[in-house]
């Protein structure tokens, strides 16, 4: 459910709420509860910095990806690409 035509393009700071809400519905349709619903904590937290909500999702999505190795090769697809993403956008500022 990339929302990119072209799999490599990652995702720009103004797309990351609709990103991460795809993401985190389909973990939770794949029974990965806890960590969509700390997805959705992010998300609707309160940051001084766009900085800290990337981190905070930096850190989130590090986690699926060490914890999670049961998730289906599409949906780990995506988190690697996220925390790509979120790598890519903090490095420019």
């Amino acid at each position: 459910m990339w929302p990119f035509k072209n799999r490599r393009n990652l995702a720009r700071p103004d797309e990351f709420p609709a990103v991460v809400n795809a993401l985190r519905d389909r973990l939770k349709g794949h029974g990965s509860i806890a960590e969509a619903d700390r997805l959705k904590e992010i998300l609707e937290g309160e940051w001084t910095t766009s900085n800290e909500i990337y981190g905070e999702l930096f850190v989130a999505l590090t986690r699926i990806q060490r914890e999670r190795h049961d998730l289906p090769p599409d949906l780990a697809a995506e988190v690697r690409r996220l925390i790509k993403s979120i790598d890519h956008i903090c490095r420019w500022r």
